[in-house]
């Protein structure tokens, strides 16, 4: 009987310890909208045109979060993730209304040798990974067009009216 109750109490423990599966890579609850007003900024103001409506036909998105946005920079610590179905979907919604959408799995599969995406009048979009504090959320996002053409920044969030809405940017921007 001792060792049954032993057995179970390290089942209980092991539990506990793993959780339900997570290893780091689930992504937050309020991550799908963030992930989606970031892309909507991202593509509606700050698609380094100017004012004025996108000049995109199609945006070729990464399916998984980029490291590299935000910055350009790619960290040897930071891992990507594959977006999950909620993220996707409210990333589709918004982008849908603005051109035709393709998931990729790596954007330089879709760059030519001068640096152009290989699809004529689109746009290779990158996600961060979402961090959220108690007063909002941060999401770092890119825009990649051609070698001289392109922006990485990391938007500021917050809840306005029950949705997620751009706020303001943190930290630098960086545009080639």
């Amino acid at each position: 009987m001792r060792q049954i109750a032993c057995l179970l109490a390290l089942l209980i423990f092991a539990t506990a310890a793993c959780g339900s599966g997570d290893d780091g890579a689930e992504a937050p609850a309020d991550s799908p909208g963030v992930l989606a007003a970031g892309v909507e900024e991202l593509i509606t103001v700050d698609h380094t045109f100017g004012s004025g409506p996108p000049p995109f036909s199609t945006y070729l998105i990464l399916d998984t979060t980029d490291p590299s946005a935000g910055t350009g920079m790619s960290s040897d610590d930071a891992a990507a993730r594959a977006l999950t179905e909620d993220e996707r979907a409210a990333v589709e919604a918004v982008v849908s209304t603005y051109g035709t959408l393709q998931w990729i799995d790596d954007a330089d599969d879709f760059r030519t040798e001068d640096l152009r995406p290989t699809v004529d009048g689109a746009v290779i979009i990158g996600m961060g990974e979402p961090t959220f504090r108690d007063d909002g959320a941060l999401v770092p996002v890119s825009l990649w067009c051609g070698g001289l053409c392109g922006t990485w920044l990391t938007y500021e969030l917050a809840k306005v009216d029950g949705s997620w809405a751009v706020v303001g940017i943190d930290g630098p921007i960086a545009v080639s």
